[in-house]
């Protein structure tokens, strides 16, 4: 939980989840860390923003303006965009954890410490201006404030734990003043939970601030899931009875026994494991293409100094099966590895990254050509394992 703890120090994650987790505000200033104001620098910045706004092809919904409450026609015109913002317009960017290679990594790594779909948008409001009216999201929120200063107020939940079709804009705001007033500095952080109405207000100078959404599953979720797996059973799929002239016993029989058997599958503990595993696969970033060496082309770029690493954007799991058997599991993909000796499995699939020669010095009777080149080459090739140094977030 390296990311998240980093996210909420110097508060610790039990802490966090105890007192502060789904049920309040938190503000962390983090003021007596030294590098406090440059913690997310390497993260994103204007630099980044600057790029994204010149060079990639944004168009509603990704990119948006809103201002004092009221969302604007976003001009596909790139030039005026500078002039909205000039104007007391906020610029809004979804979703650039699929555009940024850092915020994806970050959005990942956040991902496997909490088990929750991670994704992160962009907001540049001016100085002065606020974007957006008070309002509450129907997810959880971590606000990571890049540059400049904003003014934040938090107020309690009206609707407790709203789901997505829970809007606030058909809520009435709360009219006691605010539980949390608060102005985050670069480098700050601001948890607000999912129901907790907000706003913000920049300061003096532009703001610039990543918002982290994380979506929380319920208990709605669960059964949407067992939904799903009832379809696979004819007798839910069964047209009910009719009522002729209003005569509904064959219906009501039907659906008493349609009852007992979804209780029935309730008590199954079968019903609770496979959810689980379902949720540890959802929403997994794809596999990162990897050119040419994916197509099997020069695995070792810098002979025995050559440098690999796993995934960045997903964690390993490593089953065995028998002996000098393994599967891998590395996002959705499984891969069936046989003939490696256990104390070269216990190498590689136990460190972030690796090289020829510490294959080498782990495994000296290991042959370069009949045994590491074949395995490399299918990691590789089937785009779980890549070669160079992995990207520093």
């Amino acid at each position: 939980m390296k990311t998240l703890a980093h996210l909420i120090e110097p508060l610790t994650l039990t802490d966090f989840f105890t007192t502060y987790w789904t049920q309040k505000g938190l503000h962390l200033s983090g003021h007596s860390q030294t590098d406090h104001s440059q913690k997310f620098q390497s993260l994103f910045g204007w630099q980044d923003l600057n790029y994204l706004l010149n060079y990639h092809r944004l168009t509603e919904p990704d990119l948006r303006f809103s201002m004092q409450g009221k969302s604007l026609t976003t001009d596909i015109d790139r030039q005026n965009w500078s002039d909205r913002i000039r104007q007391g317009a906020t610029l809004i960017v979804n979703g650039i954890h699929h555009r940024v290679p850092k915020v994806a990594q970050f959005a990942a790594q956040l991902r496997h410490d909490i088990g929750l779909e991670t994704h992160v948008n962009l907001y540049c409001s001016p100085a002065e201006q606020q974007g957006f009216d008070c309002h509450y999201d129907t997810h959880e929120v971590f606000i990571l404030q890049i540059e400049g200063e904003k003014e934040w107020f938090v107020y309690s939940p009206t609707v407790l734990h709203p789901l997505p079709n829970m809007a606030s804009s058909t809520q009435t705001p709360p009219e006691e003043p605010p539980y949390l007033h608060c102005v985050l500095k670069p480098g700050d952080v601001l948890y607000i939970p999912r129901g907790h109405w907000h706003y913000a207000i920049a300061r003096e100078q532009p703001s610039l601030h990543l918002t982290v959404g994380l979506e929380c599953q319920t208990g709605l979720d669960w059964l949407g899931w067992l939904v799903d797996q009832l379809q696979q059973n004819p007798a839910w799929r069964q047209t009910l009875p009719t009522a002729l002239n209003g005569e509904t016993t064959a219906l009501q029989q039907h659906l008493l026994s349609l009852r007992d058997n979804l209780v029935e599958v309730l008590f199954q503990a079968e019903q609770v494991d496979p959810y689980l595993d379902a949720l540890q696969l959802r929403y997994q970033p794809s596999l990162r293409v990897d050119l040419p060496a994916q197509l099997g082309s020069d695995l070792f770029p810098d002979g025995f100094q050559t440098v690999y690493h796993w995934s960045t954007l997903h964690r390993l799991t490593l089953q065995l099966l028998g002996q000098e058997h393994y599967q891998l599991r590395i996002g959705t993909k499984q891969i069936d590895l046989k003939g490696i000796p256990a104390p070269l499995a216990e190498y590689l699939f136990n460190r972030d990254r690796f090289s020829l020669l510490d294959i080498a010095d782990c495994s000296p009777d290991l042959d370069l050509e009949a045994d590491l080149a074949p395995l490399l080459h299918r990691l590789i090739t089937e785009s779980v394992l890549y070669i160079g140094e992995p990207a520093q977030v």
